[in-house]
């Protein structure tokens, strides 16, 4: 008798194909590198100095904003992140 589940659930996200040059994979490798090293300074040191930190106004519209290019613009091709994570590419002919 057969004791498996009727049906099997798979978890995950399916992606589509990328198709990237490797000079467009560096500059986006380091268009992310250098947003993340903004915004740690952002975070990391100009919201905790502004008067009131946390609770100025000034530091809830740097976060927005910051939130804003990572997930809503798809800026450095960001829905192929995962494509990116995983690629090596950081300096590459034409690339800085």
């Amino acid at each position: 008798m057969n004791k498996l589940p009727a049906v099997l659930e798979i978890h995950g996200e399916l992606l589509d194909d990328a198709v990237i040059t490797a000079e467009q994979m560096a500059r986006m490798n380091e268009a992310r590198e250098t947003f993340n090293e903004l915004r740690s300074i952002l975070l990391g040191h100009v919201v905790p100095s502004l008067a009131g930190g946390w609770s100025n106004p000034l530091a809830t519209q740097l976060e927005c904003r910051l939130e804003a290019v990572t997930f809503a613009t798809g800026n450095f091709l960001w829905k192929k992140r995962h494509v990116g994570a995983a690629h090596d590419a950081v300096h590459v002919r034409g690339a800085r």
